[in-house]
């Protein structure tokens, strides 16, 4: 039994690493058989309820609903396995990069040169003093 379930994890792993977006399809699997079975157990306590009151008015109406509610929950389930699958295509990386050529990229102006003249600015004040003190020197003179 420990073997079946130490291969069936390793599988998953395997089967993750190599097809990500399923990953999502299992999470929306899960979430919705987790729904369905709020569902069911809601309904088994208001049955029960219902016989141990008396009152069975609203065993029909209870009855459609649950099943009305499953349903619609196994239809969004089908539409967000169907749009994750659309979303999730494997070309979602290079849909909204801009690419560039070697040529474009080469005539970019740089901006990291001035980021590095504010951080070397930065940065003399500390390098012009003759003694740097840790925290513990500064907390230790101030008492």
């Amino acid at each position: 039994m420990y073997k079946k379930s130490l291969f069936a994890i390793i599988g998953t792993k395997i089967l993750f690493f190599f097809k990500p977006e399923l990953k999502i399809v299992l999470r929306n699997i899960i979430l919705c058989a987790l729904f369905v079975l709020l569902i069911i157990y809601i309904h088994y306590e208001f049955i029960s309820w219902s016989s141990v009151s008396g009152i069975n008015e609203y065993l029909t109406f209870s009855y459609i609903l649950k099943n009305t509610l499953i349903i619609l929950s196994l239809v969004l389930l089908f539409f967000s396995i169907k749009r994750s699958k659309l979303k999730n295509d494997g070309f979602d990386k290079f849909r909204d990069k801009e690419l560039k050529t070697y040529s474009e990229k080469k005539l970019e102006p740089k901006t990291n040169l001035q980021k590095n003249e504010i951080d070397d600015a930065y940065f003399n004040k500390f390098r012009n003093k003759k003694k740097l003190r840790t925290t513990q020197e500064i907390k230790l003179n101030k008492k």
